[in-house]
């Protein structure tokens, strides 16, 4: 079980998102879990998170309905 849940919200963020996961691979299975909230983007974004996290959820658009959908699911302890 992980120590920490990164939960990161997205919404079109194919040209973003692939750079952001990259430099968290470092820090991916040493106790800390990536999950990515899509809220329902019309670009590639679900696709750039492809091996680079450990859960993609999608839910409604806004930043707080994704963070929370995320933490339901997160299995980190902080």
């Amino acid at each position: 079980m992980p120590d920490i849940s990164i939960i990161i919200p997205t919404l079109n963020e194919e040209r973003t998102l692939p750079l952001t996961l990259n430099h968290l691979q470092t820090v991916r299975g040493q106790q800390v879990e990536i999950i990515v909230v899509d809220g329902g983007s019309t670009d590639n974004t679900a696709l750039c998170t492809e091996g680079l996290v450990d859960l993609l959820v999608f839910s409604k658009a806004g930043r707080a309905e994704q963070l929370n959908k995320g933490a339901q699911l997160a299995q980190g302890q902080l």
